[in-house]
């Protein structure tokens, strides 16, 4: 591999506000008119080569599951360079410190892939892309904490100590079964696929019981409400590598796509217009679902450095050919 080009001088306007776009894009926050001006700060001349040399650096700190390249550069010293490296870290843990804290609590984690976790039990949990738990075991109860995202459990049974997993104030307990449990913002909500569970929204609320194929959720503060009974097969079909979509909007489709890549998606314009989907995709290919939910709802979608991809409608008009439906 040939080596990167010399990046230019870190006091160069140019690679101040590339250091910032690159932080900026990892974030995930940037709008659509942020999009938009940094496309146009882009084209400008020397502005990508900029950019392209900051990008090195960042994948250098580790900010992202990549491999790491080093930019050498003749135009600094050792000393200026290592000052830059802190400057943009200090920026970084600053901008990320909720990363940072999640971090630190979890036990394991699913960065951008579904990972199954052996728990100390012998029970099994598999993570949904960017999930996170937190185990607590003792001699009276077995807890795991639900702090982000989703999960599958296969509890193996222990009469004597319970296996719950909570969610802020509410839990739902295992009392032989196999179920999935995701935490979206302030929404709980849990189905179950074998046996049964028992969950509440708050301690002071009493238990409402599930078996296989129903489910229930929760707002924060609210009372846990049924809802509408499952096909088995669609229970956590996520752990199986499927994304099952029946009358899903494309936003909410792109959302869920958005978890299995390694960078932002970021959705320019309303897409609400847009027929619902139902069709079937596969997670583990999440670059070829992207291109096929492009095609199939008459989409765009602009590839950018550290795996950002910008979608927007690509006319205005519905698209004539219908979905696949499994």
């Amino acid at each position: 591999m040939s080596p990167p080009p010399s990046s230019p001088s870190p006091e160069s306007p140019a690679a101040q506000q590339a250091r910032d776009w690159v932080l900026r894009l990892a974030s995930g926050t940037m709008g659509e008119q942020e999009l938009q001006a940094f496309e146009q700060w882009l084209a400008l001349p020397g502005h990508r080569h900029a950019f392209e040399c900051e990008r090195m650096v960042w994948r250098s700190l580790g900010a992202r599951p990549q491999t790491s390249v080093v930019v050498q550069s003749r135009r600094r010293t050792p000393r200026r360079r290592l000052a830059v490296l802190a400057a943009v870290a200090m920026f970084a843990c600053a901008m990320f410190a909720p990363e940072l804290l999640l971090h630190m609590r979890a036990d394991y984690r699913a960065i951008d892939g579904i990972r199954q976790v052996s728990l100390p039990d012998g029970s099994t949990a598999v993570l949904d892309a960017g999930a996170a738990i937190a185990v607590h075991y003792n001699d009276e109860v077995r807890r795991i904490e639900l702090l982000r995202g989703r999960a599958w459990f296969e509890v193996t049974p222990q009469r004597a100590v319970p296996f719950r997993i909570t969610v802020g104030d509410g839990v739902v307990e295992d009392v032989s079964t196999a179920f999935v449990v995701s935490r979206d913002e302030d929404r709980v909500d849990t189905a179950v696929e074998q046996g049964r569970v028992r969950v509440a929204a708050r301690p002071d609320q009493g238990w409402m019981y599930l078996q296989a194929g129903q489910a229930a959720g929760w707002s924060k503060g609210g009372v846990a409400a049924r809802g509408d009974a499952l096909p088995l097969d669609r229970v956590a079909a996520w752990r199986r590598g499927e994304l099952l979509l029946e009358n899903a909007p494309v936003a909410q489709v792109l959302a869920e796509l958005g978890r299995y890549r390694p960078g932002h998606v970021f959705v320019r314009g309303d897409l609400s217009a847009l027929p619902p989907i139902n069709a079937a995709l596969r997670l583990d290919q999440p670059e070829q679902a992207l291109d096929a939910l492009a095609a199939g709802s008459g989409l765009s979608v602009t590839r950018l450095p550290l795996g950002i991809a910008i979608v927007q409608a690509a006319r205005t008009e519905l698209p004539a050919r219908p979905w696949p439906v499994r």
